[in-house]
């Protein structure tokens, strides 16, 4: 396992990221989004060059309810559409020898849609997404704020649901706590199927707005000593979107992490 980021995050850009800066400071790998798989990205040569990994692809970008797609939309070919295009990751995934693929549970519905319903398209769309994987990348379902299958508990039933060795699950910290879970509860939850975890930060306080802002951490609610709980024995990437002071955020991010885990 290496220190891992997701730099589209951290900068909002899609390409030109600072990654001589982001491997000085102690970064050995990257999350990328399913844009940066396009051939020819400035990054990508970078990255070799660096010796950067390339640790996985986080794909719920791709699946923003009523904008981009859902695994469980009840039109039949806009399901197929958003399938289409994960499948295509996968493939480039697997010439690249990325191991992981993180997707968004449901939208919280569709008109006329039951739950049973969108867990039964949900299921489905992970079934097609495991047979494109077979043994070169594992899917990861990933809990998120205002969606169905979002809590831990939920994201374990689908997964178990679905029933293949390549679908697993992921967790994002900064979503676990705008679900009102304890990060290393969430983990313990997950178990064996959690495969990786997201890090970055929210303010979950009473009262206020539920905003998925993915912070620096030390900006919200998130306990240091929690989380490190919930990432043990697990791979993890900086989440954190910080456009105005990316190199500070990854910096401060990984300073951290280190302090933290060398408490534990």
């Amino acid at each position: 396992m290496y220190p891992t980021l997701n730099p589209q995050l951290l900068t909002g850009r899609p390409d030109g990221w600072p990654l001589a800066e982001l491997a000085a400071m102690g970064y050995g790998a990257l999350e990328i989004p399913v844009a940066a798989l396009e051939p020819g990205l400035s990054w990508q040569a970078e990255a070799e060059r660096l010796g950067l990994r390339l640790a996985a692809v986080n794909a719920m970008d791709e699946l923003r309810p009523y904008l981009t797609g859902s695994l469980s939309d009840n039109v039949a070919w806009r399901r197929a559409d958003a399938v289409a295009r994960l499948t295509g990751a996968l493939a480039r995934m697997a010439a690249l020898g990325i191991p992981f693929l993180i997707v968004a549970p449901s939208r919280l519905a569709e008109i006329y849609q039951t739950p049973d319903e969108a867990r039964a398209l949900l299921t489905d769309s992970l079934l097609r997404l495991s047979d494109a994987a077979g043994d070169a990348a594992t899917v990861l379902l990933c809990g998120a704020p205002f969606r169905l299958f979002g809590a831990a508990q939920e994201v374990a039933e689908v997964v178990d649901g679905v029933g293949c060795a390549n679908v697993a699950a992921a967790l994002n910290l900064g979503h676990a706590l705008l679900l009102g879970e304890a990060p290393a509860e969430a983990a313990r939850t997950l178990g064996g199927r959690l495969r990786y975890v997201q890090v970055n930060d929210a303010d979950a306080r009473q009262g206020l707005p539920k905003l998925d802002r993915h912070l620096s951490l030390g900006a919200g609610s998130l306990d240091l000593a929690e989380a490190r709980r919930a990432l043990a024995g697990v791979a993890w990437a900086l989440n954190v979107t910080a456009p105005d002071d990316p190199l500070g955020a990854a910096r401060n991010g990984l300073t951290l992490w280190t302090e933290e885990r060398r408490r534990g």
